[in-house]
């Protein structure tokens, strides 16, 4: 086996672990609790844009102070650019389930002749069962709402007795569509016939789906101040970010406090260690060794526990978060990305900040290190 060099800066710490192991370990902690808490954080923010999927294949466009559209809005909608057709719809609502509570979700109310439009537009097929008879107390859901509300065929979705998921009778589902986009239908007779007010809302969709932003955007800026409300992916989107920028500013807060405590830590251990590494410095230095090549040195021996630390987190938290991906989001119908960037871009002030504060601390006491003393004092 090929032997270390006696003089290699990566020597001490292999035969030194109980020095460095700690460091490493404190660190790769650090990493792993700010990468899982910013993945949970951001799933979140990707759950919210997940449940409401649907809203980029086609916009929704409501009445204000009125029950229907004008109909110089109408036509004013059907003269847009990329205009691919329409339809209306009449709505009620269900609760989804997200880390941070329940959101209401849209039941939208449909002819039987335009439920299976809508879901093929949203790329759902029907797996199982059928879609509701005209005004019949039915659903049909996609399944990843299904595995949110843990419903199964049959099961009874919306109740008098469920305050927050009302309606005069029980509301059963009645077909799963598969696909991944969250939807649910019912008919537009049982929606106009037991909730009020019956508001005729117009769902519009362009001549392909990858037309949908442009048509979004022309809808925003015509209707914009008239007596119409546009809800489009994008609007839901920037709202959405809007909605977390507060708590990704506390999260970075938090983040660089962490960052400043494991630095003085850090630090302090470093000094530590240096202290206990005198004699063995001033002989490097006597043997020929500067100051500058002992801060070398010594920057070597940091980083290599500062990048294994970062390295160890990085793995941990992917292990981790893959784990908590699979046992306890996806069966709850929510959604954590393990390979989210943003997480663990939110870990590189940690390992940055305890390198330049271990390596000032000593630099600065190698200053006016003295090595003639160090070693004279040693043989004495």
């Amino acid at each position: 086996m090929p032997r270390r060099h006696p003089l290699s800066p990566i020597l001490f710490l292999v035969r030194n672990p109980g020095r460095s192991l700690p460091l490493t370990l404190v660190l790769a902690l650090a990493v792993l609790t700010i990468a899982s808490v910013v993945a949970l954080l951001n799933s979140i923010d990707r759950t919210i844009l997940k449940i409401y999927d649907y809203n980029r294949y086609f916009a929704a466009v409501t009445p204000r102070g009125s029950d229907t559209l004008k109909p110089e809005l109408v036509e004013r909608i059907r003269s847009a650019p990329y205009y691919g057709g329409s339809f209306e719809t009449v709505v009620c609502f269900m609760n989804a389930e997200t880390i941070v509570g329940k959101m209401p979700f849209v039941i939208f109310g449909l002819e039987r002749d335009k439920m299976e439009l809508l879901a093929a537009r949203c790329r759902l097929v029907l797996g199982e069962g059928r879609y509701p008879l005209p005004g019949e107390p039915a659903v049909v859901l996609s399944e990843p709402l299904m595995r949110n509300k843990k419903l199964k065929l049959g099961d009874v979705v919306l109740s008098p007795f469920v305050p927050d998921q009302y309606a005069p009778v029980p509301v059963r589902v009645v077909g799963v569509l598969k696909g991944e986009t969250w939807l649910a239908i019912t008919s537009v007779e049982f929606v106009r016939n037991h909730f009020f007010p019956p508001t005729r809302n117009l769902l519009v969709f362009a001549t392909e789906p990858r037309y949908q932003p442009r048509l979004d955007a022309w809808l925003r800026q015509q209707l914009k101040g008239e007596k119409a409300r546009v809800w489009t992916y994008a609007e839901l989107q920037e709202e959405t970010h809007r909605a977390f920028k507060n708590l990704y500013f506390i999260t970075g807060v938090v983040v660089m406090v962490v960052a400043v405590m494991l630095a003085t830590m850090t630090g302090l251990l470093a000094n530590i260690y240096f202290q206990q590494r005198l004699v063995e410095f001033g002989l490097l230095q006597a043997i020929g060794f500067t100051r500058m090549g002992l801060l070398v040195r010594v920057s070597l021996e940091t980083i290599a526990v500062v990048v294994l630390g970062w390295v160890l987190g990085v793995l941990s938290a992917l292990g981790v978060l893959m784990w908590a991906k699979v046992s306890i989001m996806e069966p709850r119908g929510l959604y954590l990305e393990p390979l989210d960037p943003i997480a663990y871009q939110y870990t590189l002030p940690v390992p940055i900040m305890v390198l330049l504060f271990a390596l000032l601390t000593i630099g600065w006491r190698l200053r006016t290190f003295d090595p003639v003393a160090i070693v004279e004092r040693r043989i004495v």
